[in-house]
This record gives C-alpha cells, sequence and structure tokens, in this order.
C-alpha cells in the first residue's frame, strides 16, 4: 500500500500539469508520397511527450492531446520522420517520403535480422517495390542490374525458363556455380526441374513476386560463410510477407499482358529478293548454270524473284504472346495472431506457336504468439505449373525459331487441300508448324514447399527456434512424335515421371542482450538435409496414333529406364556478434558440415569467417561535420565450401553394358575415397557513407581464391577410364564493386530519386595440376588455361575476306595468311565474362503518380552465335534460307565486305562454328524495366468504398543497345549455344484495389 500511495504521489505530481489542461482529438490520414497507398503501423507522438498512438490498417488515427500541444512527431520504418506543427487544427493528414538511407533499418540476414548500420559483410538488398509490376514468371529475372556484382545470364527467354544467376564471379570449373537460394529460412531447390523439355522447369517461379517482402544477398565470406558448404557461390535470402494486426485487408491484382521476339537490330531472314541473288550467285560461284533447266537442283532464273508463291514461314511459327494473371491477397489479425494468404493464376503464351506456361499458386503464412514464451507458425507455398514446350535451344528441324529463318521461303506451308505440307526434303521433310499443332511436348509438375516453426523464449534474451520443412516436386512429362506431322501410320512415345523430395531441419539458438554500450549476440544451431530424386521413362515404340498410350505400343519394342539419386548433409553451427556504442562491430561464424558427396575420410568440413566495422560518423572527431550522417569502414575475411558436385563422384560405379550380344556390368567410374570439399577463401573491403541526408553508396574490393577445385584429372587409357574426379588447381576472382543513390528532389509532392551500380570482376585459373590447359569437355569451343580467364573462347582464327578473289582467309600457326580452313591457328580470342556489369534506375512520384526505369548492362564480353554455321553458311546450307547478317557477301575483285563469296554446296569449312568469325563483342544496355502508376487520392477511393486503387503499365526488354548479329545478345555465362530462345519483351496492363 505504502509503495502504491508513493507512486500516485508521483504521477500527480508529474502529470498534473497534462491532468489540468484539457485534452483535444486529433484526427487524420497517413499515406505514402510514391504510391498514395495508406501507411499501418505509423507512430505518432506529441513531440516532448510519450503521448502517441499508430494508424490502423486504413492508414487513419485519432489521438487526444493537451490543449497547449504545438508538434506532432510522425515515423515509420523506411520513412522520413515528420514534424508537423498543429496550428489549432484537429484534422492532421500527412504523406511520408521514403528514407532510403535510413541507418536504423532491419534487414534480413543468416539466421535473423540486423540493424543495417550493423553489417560488417558486403550485403545487398531488394525491396518488395523494386519487384512491383514487372511482367516476369520468376523472380531471378527481376534481379538484372539491382544489386552490384549480382550477375543475371539468360540462356532462355521461354516462359518460366531458369536463369544463371553468378555472384562475383564464376567460383568453379566443374562444381555447381549458382547461389544458394533460401526461403523463410529454409533452403530451398532450384534450377530447372523439367527433365524432357528445353525451358520452363526452373523452381523459383513457382513463388509468386507479389508474395515477397525482401531479398537480401549475402556476398562476401563473412555474410554467407555461417551457411558453410553451400555458400561459395552466395546466398539469396527471400523473405515473403506476413500480415500484421489489425483491420484485415484484402488486395485484388489483375493484369494483361503480351510479349514479342526482342530484335532490336531487325535480324531475321534474308529478303527474298537478295536470296534468290545469293543462290544464283552460289551456282555460279560453284561453276554451273542458274538459268539452265537441265539441272533442277541449280535452275534458280531470276524470274523466281516474281513467279515464285512465297510463304512467310516466321509469321506462322511466331506470335503475340498474351500474358494473363490474377491474384487475391488477404492479410490481418490481432495482437496473438497474424495471417497472409495469397492465390492467383497465370497463363502466359510463348512468342512462338505451341508454347503456353500455366501457374496455379498459393500461399499460406501464420504466426501465433501462444503465450508469454511461446510462438509458433507455418510457410506453405504450393503451385502446379503446365507447361507446353517446343525443342528451342537444340537444332533441330522442329525447332520454330530455326525453321521460320531458314525453310526456303518458296516451300509451301500448306498443301492446296488445306493440310500440312510434309514434303520439304531441304528440311528433313519437317513442317515445325505441324509438329507444333500435332505433337506433345509437355511437362506438369506439383510442387509444395511448407515449413512449420517454433520459437521458444527460455528467458530474457535467450530463445530457441526449430523449423522443419518439406519440399516436393512431382512432375509428368510426355513427348510425343504424331504421325500425322510425321507423315506416317504410328507414333513415337517418351514418357516421363519425375520425384524430387527434399527434408531438412534447422535449430538455432540465439541470446542477444545489451550492457550499457555493449551488445552480444551468439547463435548456436544444428542443421539436416536429405535429399531424393528418382525418373522412370518410358519409350514406346509404334504407338497407335488414335491411342497415342504405351499401352497402344508393341511390348516387346517398349523400352524402360529407372534412375535414382540421393545425398545427405548434416551441419553445426556458431555465430557471435559484438558491438560497442554503435561504433565498432566485430561478427565471427564457425560451421562444419558433413556431405554424403565426399569420401568417409574427406567427409566433414570446417569454415568460418570474420569481419570488423567502424562507424567513424559516431566518432566525436566526426560529430561536427553535418554533412556526413554516414561512414563506415569494415573488412573481413572467410572460408566457404562447394558441394555441388553428382551425388556418387566418390565411388567405383558399374553400369549396364552389352559385350558379344550379352549383357553385363562393367566399371564406368574409378573410385576417389580422398575426394573432399572445394574451398573458397575471400578478404572484403568496404565503405559505406550517407552525405548530406541525399546521397548513400558503397564501395569495396574483394579478392576470393578457390582452391582444391573439383576438377576431372586425365588418366592413361590403359586404366580402362579417360579421367577421375580429384581435388586440383587453383581459381581467382577479383574485383571491385561501387554502388550510389541520391535523392534530386525531396518534396511534399514530389520526389525523384536516381541509383547507379557498376561492378568488376576478373578471374584467373592460377593452377590446373598436372597440365596448364585443356578443352571443356561439354563445350569445345571453351578452353581453361593457367594465367586467362575462366572461361576463354579458343577458336580458329579469321581474318576477313580476300579482296581478290572472295575467299575466307584465316591465320596460321606463323601468324600468315591462309585460305585453308584446314591450316587456320587454333587461340585464345576473348572470353564470354563480361568486365563491367551495372544498372541504373531512377523514379520520380508526384501526386499519387510514380515512374519507375530500370536499365542493365554489361561490357566488354564476347558470345559466338554458332547458329551462324547454318544461317550464314557461304552456299553450304544454300537451299534453304540465310539471314539477312549473310549480305553483303563478296561479288567482284576489290568487294571489301565481312562475307566470303557463296559457293553452292560449299565445303571449305568458312562457316565453321569453332571460328572467330562468329564471334562479336556481347555488350549490350537493356532498358530492362519501365513502370508508371496511377495511385487515385484517398478523398476519391474513400468514396468508392475502397481502401486503395492503383492502375499501372508496365514494360520488360523495351529496348536493347547491341552489336550482336542476333535477335538478342544474351547467350547465357558460357556465351554460346545453338538454336538459343532469345530474350523476349513484355508489356502489361495492371489493377490494384485493396479492400
Amino acid at each position: 500500500m505504502k509503495r502504491f500511495m508513493t507512486l500516485l504521489a508521483l504521477f500527480v505530481l508529474v502529470g498534473s500539469p497534462w491532468l489540468l489542461a484539457q485534452g483535444v482529438e486529433i484526427t487524420g490520414l497517413v499515406t505514402g508520397s510514391d504510391d498514395g497507398a495508406p501507411l499501418p503501423g505509423v507512430s505518432i507522438v506529441v513531440q516532448g511527450t510519450t503521448i502517441g498512438t499508430a494508424t490502423n490498417f486504413d492508414g487513419e488515427y485519432e489521438l487526444d492531446i493537451p490543449e497547449d500541444a504545438q508538434v506532432l512527431v510522425f515515423s515509420y520504418v523506411g520513412m522520413q520522420s515528420q514534424e508537423v506543427a498543429i496550428d489549432a487544427r484537429t484534422n492532421i493528414d500527412v504523406i511520408l517520403n521514403p528514407d532510403f538511407f535510413n541507418l536504423d533499418e532491419i534487414i534480413v540476414v543468416a539466421y535473423g535480422q540486423q540493424v543495417r548500420e550493423a553489417k560488417t559483410g558486403a550485403v545487398g538488398t531488394i525491396s518488395s517495390d523494386q519487384l512491383r509490376d514487372i511482367p516476369e514468371t520468376s523472380i531471378d529475372r527481376m534481379l538484372d542490374g539491382k544489386v552490384p556484382g549480382v550477375v543475371v545470364s539468360a540462356t532462355s527467354g521461354a516462359p518460366g525458363a531458369a536463369n544463371q544467376i553468378r555472384i562475383r564471379g564464376t567460383s568453379s570449373i566443374f562444381a555447381g556455380a549458382e547461389p544458394l537460394y533460401v526461403i523463410d529460412g529454409m533452403v530451398a531447390m532450384d534450377g530447372n526441374q523439367e527433365y524432357n523439355t528445353y525451358g520452363g522447369g526452373n523452381a523459383l517461379a513457382s513463388l509468386n513476386p507479389n508474395d515477397i517482402k525482401s531479398i537480401t544477398i549475402l556476398k562476401d565470406a563473412a555474410a554467407a560463410s555461417i551457411y558453410g558448404s553451400r555458400a561459395a557461390n552466395g546466398v539469396v535470402l527471400i523473405t515473403t510477407k506476413s500480415g500484421q494486426s489489425g483491420k484485415g485487408k484484402v488486395t485484388l491484382r489483375t493484369s494483361y499482358g503480351f510479349e514479342t521476339l526482342a530484335n532490336d537490330n531487325d535480324f531475321g531472314p534474308m529478303e527474298f529478293e537478295d536470296w534468290i541473288d545469293y543462290k544464283r550467285d552460289a551456282v555460279t560461284n560453284a561453276g554451273r548454270n542458274p538459268d539452265d533447266p537441265s539441272n533442277s537442283r541449280y535452275y534458280w532464273p531470276e524470274s523466281y524473284k516474281t513467279d515464285s508463291t512465297r510463304w512467310d514461314w516466321p509469321g506462322a511459327l511466331r506470335q503475340k504472346g498474351q500474358i494473363y494473371n490474377v491474384e487475391l491477397a488477404i492479410e490481418g489479425g490481432n495482437e496473438r495472431t497474424t495471417h497472409y494468404f495469397s492465390g492467383g493464376y497465370q497463363k502466359h503464351e510463348g512468342s512462338f506457336v505451341g508454347i503456353v506456361y500455366e501457374k496455379f499458386h498459393a500461399r499460406l503464412n501464420l504466426d501465433h504468439q501462444v503465450n508469454d514464451w511461446l510462438k509458433a507458425g507455418i510457410r506453405i507455398n504450393t503451385a502446379l505449373t503446365d507447361h507446353k514446350d517446343r525443342p528451342l535451344q537444340a537444332m533441330y528441324f522442329v525447332n520454330p525459331l530455326f525453321g521460320g529463318d531458314l525453310i526456303s521461303p518458296i516451300d509451301a506451308i500448306y498443301q492446296d487441300d488445306g493440310s500440312f505440307n510434309l514434303y520439304i526434303p531441304s528440311w528433313g521433310n519437317t513442317n515445325p508448324l505441324a509438329s507444333a499443332t500435332y505433337e506433345d511436348l509437355w511437362s506438369k509438375q506439383n510442387r509444395f514447399n511448407g515449413n512449420a516453426y517454433l520459437e521458444i523464449q527460455l528467458m530474457e534474451g535467450l530463445k530457441l527456434k526449430t523449423t522443419n520443412n518439406y519440399e516436393y516436386t512431382g512432375g509428368e512429362e510426355r513427348t510425343w512424335w504424331d504421325p500425322r506431322s510425321e507423315g506416317t501410320t504410328l507414333g513415337n512415345l517418351w514418357s516421363h515421371r519425375t520425384l524430387r523430395n527434399q527434408v531438412a531441419t534447422s535449430n538455432v539458438l540465439t541470446f542477444n542482450r545489451a550492457f550499457g554500450d555493449h551488445t552480444v549476440q551468439v547463435i548456436a544451431g544444428q542443421e539436416a538435409l536429405r535429399y531424393t530424386y528418382n525418373r522412370l521413362t518410358v519409350n514406346s515404340v509404334d504407338a497407335d496414333g488414335d491411342i497415342p498410350f504405351p499401352t497402344t505400343s508393341p511390348a516387346a519394342s517398349d523400352d524402360g529406364d529407372y534412375f535414382e539419386t540421393a545425398y545427405t548433409l548434416a551441419s553445426y553451427f556458431g555465430l557471435a556478434s559484438y558491438s560497442y556504442a554503435n561504433r565498432y562491430y566485430f561478427q565471427g561464424s564457425l560451421r562444419t558440415d558433413g556431405s554424403s558427396r565426399f569420401g568417409a575420410d574427406t567427409r566433414w568440413g570446417t569454415f568460418w569467417s570474420a569481419g570488423l566495422s567502424w562507424n567513424l560518423h559516431n566518432e566525436a572527431f566526426l560529430e561536427n561535420l553535418s554533412m556526413i550522417n554516414q561512414l563506415k569502414v569494415r573488412g573481413s575475411y572467410g572460408l566457404s565450401g562447394n558441394y555441388r558436385i553428382d551425388d556418387y563422384d566418390q565411388y567405383g560405379l558399374y553400369g549396364s553394358n552389352e559385350y558379344n550380344a550379352t549383357a553385363g556390368l562393367a566399371p564406368t567410374q574409378p573410385a576417389n575415397p580422398d575426394l573432399g570439399w572445394e574451398t573458397n577463401a575471400e578478404t572484403n573491403i568496404g565503405m559505406d557513407f550517407t552525405l548530406f541526408e541525399r546521397v548513400s553508396g558503397t564501395l569495396e574490393g574483394y579478392n576470393r581464391i578457390t582452391s582444391d577445385m573439383l576438377l576431372d584429372y586425365p588418366l592413361s587409357r590403359t586404366s580402362g577410364f579417360a579421367s577421375i574426379r580429384q581435388n586440383i588447381g587453383e581459381l581467382q576472382n577479383r574485383g571491385i564493386e561501387f554502388m550510389i543513390d541520391g535523392q534530386i528532389v525531396r518534396s511534399r509532392d514530389l520526389t525523384w530519386n536516381v541509383g547507379f551500380n557498376v561492378a568488376h570482376n576478373r578471374s584467373e585459373i592460377l593452377d590446373l595440376g598436372k597440365d596448364e590447359q585443356f578443352i571443356n569437355p561439354g563445350n569445345s569451343r571453351i578452353q581453361h588455361k593457367v594465367g586467362e580467364s575462366l572461361y576463354s573462347f579458343y577458336l580458329y582464327e579469321y581474318a576477313g575476306v580476300n579482296p581478290a578473289n572472295g575467299e575466307a582467309l584465316w591465320i596460321n600457326e606463323d601468324g600468315d595468311l591462309t585460305n585453308k580452313y584446314s591450316e587456320a591457328n587454333r587461340v585464345i580470342l576473348g572470353s564470354p565474362e563480361p568486365i563491367l556489369v551495372g544498372g541504373f534506375n531512377t523514379n520520380v512520384s508526384y501526386m499519387g503518380v510514380a515512374l519507375d526505369v530500370n536499365l542493365a548492362f554489361k561490357w566488354g564480353n564476347e558470345v559466338l552465335v554458332e547458329e551462324h554455321r547454318y544461317s550464314n553458311s557461304d552456299g553450304n546450307f544454300w537451299l534453304k534460307n540465310q539471314t539477312n547478317n549473310s549480305v553483303p557477301y563478296w561479288k567482284q575483285p576489290g568487294d571489301i565486305v565481312p562475307n566470303p563469296k557463296p559457293v553452292a554446296d560449299n565445303s571449305s569449312n568458312s562457316y565453321y562454328y569453332r571460328s572467330s568469325r562468329h564471334m562479336y563483342d556481347g555488350s549490350y544496355l537493356r532498358i530492362k524495366n519501365i513502370s508508371l502508376s496511377y495511385s487515385l487520392p484517398q478523398s476519391i477511393v474513400e468514396r468508392m468504398y475502397l481502401g486503395s486503387l492503383r492502375i499501372y503499365a508496365s514494360a520488360s526488354n523495351m529496348y536493347t543497345f547491341h552489336g550482336v548479329e542476333y535477335y538478342d545478345p544474351e547467350r547465357g555465362v558460357e556465351g554460346g549455344g545453338f538454336g538459343i530462345y532469345p530474350q523476349t519483351k513484355k508489356y502489361s496492363f495492371g489493377l490494384e484495389v485493396t479492400f
């Protein structure tokens, strides 16, 4: 009782001025300047007091204040705080501007969260706003140009296709080089999960970009090595949205768009008249007469230009692909339980007839505070995909891109009776349009990714979180060569069933306490993972065209195959962080991993890192420099590992073989029980700065050494094997990265922000063991050589056209010119690795109108357009069409032209694809994304009984500046390939409504 009376007296003494003052009620609405949408959870406080409240889900607030209150302070994470004079008003609406330089911003890092100011490693972040409205199927296509040092290389423009992501270069020759993807704290499956189709199986495409709250990219060892064996290529942390307590919100999004083939250089088939001239010149150069009808094969009179019926094969095989998208999100909750649910449907037609990608997706995120010490939650994402494909990415006669460019325009698409023309001798008697109409090439996949967690508060500052995850992909694929497109009565059927399962557990103990100026965090954890994959294939020859299933094929001709593989991983780790007075930060990590992919004696690997940072702006000697808001220097060193090899590379394997008509088993792979980890050691030095509260940037340099590379070491043929997988060699990646963002204009109604980033990476092979060089066994145009870049084009050196006789010239080993391809010298000529990569972005917002522009670029890389071996063939493929880069060509002595004279049935190999003739500067500047949106004023929206209403238009890959003689300059990390599905331009128009 005595304690109560004392407290009451103190309360009256301190609070009496406020108790005696008459209260005033203030109401209002708080919205964001970028889109005009209401902001829930904004803190409103009377300046100098603890009197305050927060906005509800509709951005509205009510606050009773003392009569003599002068100023309200509005604050919100990610927004600039505002101090607003009350001036006797009872209704105060506020528009908050984004604060791009908030040092107190919380970012997601490995196994938790961290204030941005406290980071010691190289970390890049992407917010949900940077992903919004982009008309792409998968998030990996949205990362291009947004974070320095993160390179996105497209290998296919197909809907749902996977991209190649490289963080600070490629760290390995034969082991996997993709980053590790972690979704809501758990490692996720990634990459192409289809078996027999050519694109569209990207596991990340099952995620809905609008469900993502943020993406954090861990680039250096200090940030990523806590993931140990899987962190050698960087880590991409994806955090999905959670519900917020308060009034529920329903968001409906719908959009319609279309796509067309990217072709900003007007590349394509040769003009018809040019093609006739080309053929006539080819016949003449072969010593024959194109006007002599006695030999029909070489008879190509001038009259063909006007007398021939022309068929538009490209127009028949290509289309304007439609893109439909609709989704619904419901979120809300109370102080104990929050929920976020979303579901949607997407249909994306490709730029070629017969290509369609459909996806149904749903997500449920649920969190419940059971009591003061226990919290539980689930994260579930599921998707059903149906992908109808055509055989692009390969030089097949049924490839619609290949066929559209090269089928002779005088070869009919249809016969007189309207049926497909199947008699095209120069094209293997194959009609790609008939194949797209009748044949099946599809993949259907059911995907599930779910985790459940328990978070136990053991005591103040100490909590235990256990998370268990299950991920599943079940696929069914079918390839059916229909007799109607083959000109036969029976067809051939391939049926595939694939199953992928991944089970993982993560158990993390976190201690976090502050002691005056000292803050300590200690994390200890254990993880385990098991992955299994199996595939069943049935080949049914001569199946009935009317009943195209395996049961109609003769049993004796059926052929089946089964494949199964699995691996496991066990891990133990710890992380410690310490800070003093927000000036000095230290972070160290230690992790040990055991993988079933390595030998018994080398199974376990230990990885660690240490990082330091110093916030100079918090030192007394800089406190009077108001221009400096942040100035930090940091450094780190650490080890991480790579285990991305085949599951049984350490074992001696046997395979089925047939010898002298007798089936049996024979060794196919030698054992190596000493096979162990590939290790990366990385040093990083960086500086972060913010000036004048308007300009923010990062500058850092790094050096990474990959040692004990997992290479195929050559063996003597007397051993019975060509090579054995061993740990040999070293590779270096070193570079520098720079990023700067600035607020050009910052006012109540108008904001204008710009950003730029650029990165340089240089790879160099330091050691290859016994050999100084070798040709990549999977790509004979690439050589790996000590002292050179990781990827180096190894080509016969083209020297142009002899102006005297029109023959192709080459450089021989003595440096002299020769007209014989067989004498040409094969040397390293350029690299597909860019010297500089980066991006530029700007966003302008005015009175509810927002414009966002994102550009991406690469500079200094070469690409090899290997298709030109067929499409610019100097007469070798003269009966087929050719592409327009075949002109101009040599016609008479003295001509200085890029292409040799065409010769019918040319056999000189002047067109060969291992030649630098088809190598181009792959540099480009791409207008990657443009989005224009308008959010209706809140006063109008409220009359419509809505929370917000926004309309938008967006474009992707709108224009690309490049000099590659092909539809698009992107050709993947290795810069080559045949029949590449080019990137596409996408345009979309959408509506977003909240209730």
